[in-house]
């Protein structure tokens, strides 16, 4: 028996977090008990009870048991609560250290990158159970097809698995096959340097057993030393070449890709995974027809709704990069003005990366921005979303005078963009609400 399996009950710390909730779906449909604790209760706490997955919201009738296995999200501090006894014991585990365990009884076809690695997860996913290969997946993310990417699947031993660098979670999973999307500058505060973060992706790639499939056009992916790898991007030397906005070539022959996704970034991301899936065995053509359905992962460029033809999109990117590539892809679509409301995620990330977010954010027409989404972190003094403000970033402190600030910036054609990783998410519906009872 493997040892996850020694323990028929499960507790999960941090259970509405986004790779949390996938590991306690994935345990559900694999037969064990599963309940966990978060600090309140969320939409993704309402899923989980929709999947027979219980959420408690306060620990201190909370009791330790050797018979339960108990994972902890990386987010959490436990000095305060009833396992700061029991951090020694087989049975208390960090996420890093369960999927570590979990990859020594699967074979793990892994997703990494700074950027894309949900969507891109996802979408291998949705390929692969489109084609009637009912594989397991792990993902942080929410889809239209499954819910939470969670799902302990019937095909031999295969996981499809986002692995995460950040806490350098990918460290010592045993993988098989590997995608990597990008290596970006984010986590700093983890690993100390971006050398250190390179060095980090390098030493995961060296250690893949199988294939390895690399975003060529990726500068930091591209000078790395490895072996045999499978490349995709605008490269001439990739095998498969991207042509946007829509091409790729591979042997010789052409292929085009129809999507619902929006951006060039989606397309990348989508000639990597059918790299990927073509490794286990499904063909491009039966992998595009898949794609034709696939929309996309909550909070990625996910349209939220319309009002008197003015459109609003929610994204979860946090990072300069990611902010970029979602503004550039709504203006590419839409003639109209671009409105975007962000709202910073911790007060470290807004620090090391002040000057990129707002070259970033400028370059939507409009940008108001929210206070920083703490996520856990004290302030940093000094560090504070009044600090963006020029002629075309406004600090808007009250909800309630941002929603009348955005009624009063739009008109037919014109686009909202809400972004960040905290609860900005939020907004969307309430704009949509407020735009039809101001009509």
């Amino acid at each position: 028996m493997n040892f996850i399996d020694k323990y028929q009950n499960v507790f999960i710390l941090g259970i509405g977090g986004s790779g949390m909730s996938s590991i306690a779906k994935f345990l559900k449909q694999k037969g064990h008990e599963v309940s966990g604790y978060d600090q309140r209760q969320s939409y993704v706490t309402n899923l989980l009870e929709n999947d027979g997955i219980q959420s408690i919201h306060d620990l201190n009738n909370k009791n330790y048991e050797n018979s339960v296995l108990y994972i902890v999200s990386s987010a959490m501090k436990l000095e305060n609560t009833f396992l700061k006894s029991f951090l020694h014991m087989d049975n208390v585990m960090t996420r890093p250290q369960f999927l570590k365990k979990l990859s020594e009884e699967f074979e793990i076809i892994g997703v990494t990158g700074t950027h894309g690695k949900t969507s891109t997860t996802a979408l291998i996913a949705h390929i692969l159970h489109f084609n009637k290969i009912n594989v397991s997946y792990i993902f942080g993310g929410v889809t239209s097809f499954n819910g939470i990417g969670g799902h302990y699947g019937s095909y031999k031993k295969l996981l499809i698995l986002e692995t995460d660098e950040a806490f350098n979670t990918f460290e010592e999973i045993e993988i098989s096959n590997l995608l990597v999307t990008n290596i970006d500058n984010d986590h700093i505060d983890h690993y100390g340097s971006f050398e250190k973060l390179v060095n980090a992706f390098n030493n995961v790639l060296l250690k893949v057993k199988n294939k390895k499939i690399i975003n060529i056009d990726d500068p930091e992916l591209n000078n790395l030393k490895l072996n045999e790898y499978i490349s995709y991007g605008l490269s001439e030397l990739a095998d498969y070449k991207i042509t946007y906005p829509n091409t790729f070539e591979y042997r010789g022959k052409s292929y085009k890709i129809i999507t619902k996704l929006i951006g060039n970034h989606f397309i990348s991301n989508i000639v990597g995974a059918i790299a990927l899936v073509q490794s286990l065995g499904v063909n491009i053509e039966d992998a595009l027809l898949s794609i034709e359905y696939f929309n996309g992962v909550k909070r990625r460029t996910e349209f939220i709704g319309e009002y008197n033809n003015i459109k609003i999109y929610d994204d979860y990117g946090h990072h300069p990069t990611e902010i970029q590539s979602t503004i550039t892809a709504l203006k590419e679509k839409f003639d109209g003005k671009l409105v975007t409301i962000f709202q910073p995620h911790r007060y470290t990330r807004t620090r090391d990366n002040f000057k990129n977010l707002k070259a970033s954010i400028s370059t939507s027409d409009v940008t108001f921005i929210t206070d920083v989404f703490p996520a856990g972190e004290e302030p940093i003094p000094g560090i504070h979303s009044s600090k963006f403000e020029d002629n075309k970033i406004k600090y808007i402190k009250s909800p309630r005078m941002l929603l009348q600030l955005i009624k009063n910036e739009v008109k037919p054609g014109d686009v909202i963009l809400t972004i960040g990783a905290g609860d900005i998410t939020l907004l969307g519906p309430e704009i949509l609400r407020y735009l039809n009872e101001e009509k």
